[in-house]
C-alpha cells in the first residue's frame, strides 16, 4: 500500500476549500441582486509625497495636482481602470499613466471598498534651467497598489477617497511615493440585477 507524503492531504484540502469559498462568494454576489454602474468617471484633487532625494534633492517633496480615472465594470465586482495623474511643485512636475484590474466590495449601505493594481509609465521633469536647457525629463515604468472608499451621494454621483503606493523608475533611480486623491465619481449605465421588492 502506497503512503502519501505528509502535507499532500492538507494541500488538497486547502485547494478544495478555496474552490468552495470562491463558488460561494461568486454565488452570493449574484444572489444579492447587486447593481453596479457600467462606467465610472473619477476626477479630483491629488496629493503626492514624492521621493525627490532619489533624483538628487535633499528632502522629500509635497506636490499637488489632479487624478482622473475611467473604470469599466466587467461584473459588479471586477473592473478595468485607466488612471492618469499630474502633480506639480516648485521645481518638479510628475505625470503617471497607468492601467490595471480592480476588485470592489459593494455594500448594501450604498458604499464600496475597492483595491487595484495599476501598471504603466511615469514622466518626471526637473524644472531647473541651465544655459542650454529649460529642464530635464525622464520617462520610465510605474506601478501602483492601493484602494479606496466610495460613498454614494445620488444615483449618478459618488464621493471617493483613495490612497496608493506608487513606485516609479526615472532618472536611473527608483522613487517610492504615496499618492492620496479625493473627488467625485460620475456613473453611466448599469450592470447586475436589481433586488426584487
Amino acid at each position: 500500500m502506497a503512503i502519501e507524503p505528509v502535507g499532500v492531504p492538507c494541500k488538497r484540502t486547502a485547494v478544495f476549500l478555496f474552490f468552495i469559498f470562491s463558488l460561494v462568494l461568486a454565488g452570493s454576489s449574484l444572489a444579492a441582486g447587486q447593481v453596479a454602474p457600467r462606467w465610472e468617471f473619477f476626477g479630483g484633487y491629488s496629493y503626492l509625497r514624492f521621493d525627490s532625494p532619489a533624483v538628487g534633492y535633499a528632502h522629500w517633496s509635497n506636490l499637488n495636482g489632479f487624478n482622473g480615472q475611467v473604470t469599466f465594470n466587467i461584473t459588479t465586482r471586477f473592473a478595468v481602470v485607466a488612471d492618469g495623474s499630474g502633480q506639480y511643485g516648485n521645481q518638479l512636475t510628475v505625470y503617471n499613466y497607468m492601467l490595471g484590474p480592480q476588485y470592489a466590495f459593494r455594500r448594501r449601505d450604498k458604499s464600496k471598498l475597492f483595491v487595484h493594481g495599476l501598471f504603466g509609465k511615469a514622466q518626471n521633469t526637473v524644472n531647473i534651467a541651465t544655459a542650454t536647457r529649460n529642464g530635464f525629463t525622464s520617462v520610465g515604468r510605474a506601478f501602483a497598489i492601493g484602494g479606496g472608499y466610495d460613498r454614494d451621494l445620488s444615483p449618478r454621483f459618488t464621493l471617493r477617497v483613495q490612497a496608493d503606493y506608487l513606485n516609479t523608475s526615472t532618472f536611473g533611480a527608483t522613487q517610492n511615493d504615496i499618492r492620496i486623491s479625493t473627488g467625485l465619481v460620475f456613473h453611466h449605465g448599469h450592470i447586475g440585477r436589481r433586488p426584487k421588492l
